[in-house]
């Protein structure tokens, strides 16, 4: 579910994460956030389903773990991770995680190495 907003002469998009979330026995699902290109989604796995080790060679991948917890390896370490957690695993490194014994549910952010000069453009705030 998106609830639009437009007041004030600015447009806000608010996203119910409950709402967006798909899950399936048959494998883990990636669900993008409309309007991101792909490069923000949610994750959604059931008991036990995992991701095997990969790398993206273009970008950085940070997750936030909102429900569940889950074991991450990035490289060589492997890590227990819970609700309220983040990882981060860089562009070029393997990664990947086995979900525990409920449900998980992650925010995945690609980041293009490339754009980090532009964040801080990007970050800048002007206020009233």
């Amino acid at each position: 579910m998106v609830i639009h907003c437009d007041e004030g002469g600015g447009k806000m998009e608010i996203l119910k994460i409950d709402s967006l979330a798909e899950f399936s026995s048959a494998k883990y699902v990636k669900v993008s956030v409309p309007d991101t290109n792909g490069l923000v989604r949610l994750l959604c796995f059931e008991p036990s389903q995992s991701v095997a080790f990969h790398k993206h060679p273009d970008g950085d991948e940070v997750f936030y773990v909102l429900r569940g917890k889950a074991d991450f390896t990035v490289g060589k370490e492997t890590a227990r991770v819970e609700a309220g957690s983040f990882v981060k695993a860089a562009a070029g490194v393997f990664h990947g995680w086995n979900n525990g014994s409920e449900r998980l549910l992650l925010i995945s952010v690609l980041i293009p190495p490339s754009s980090y000069g532009l964040a801080e453009r990007a970050a800048k705030m002007e206020f009233l």
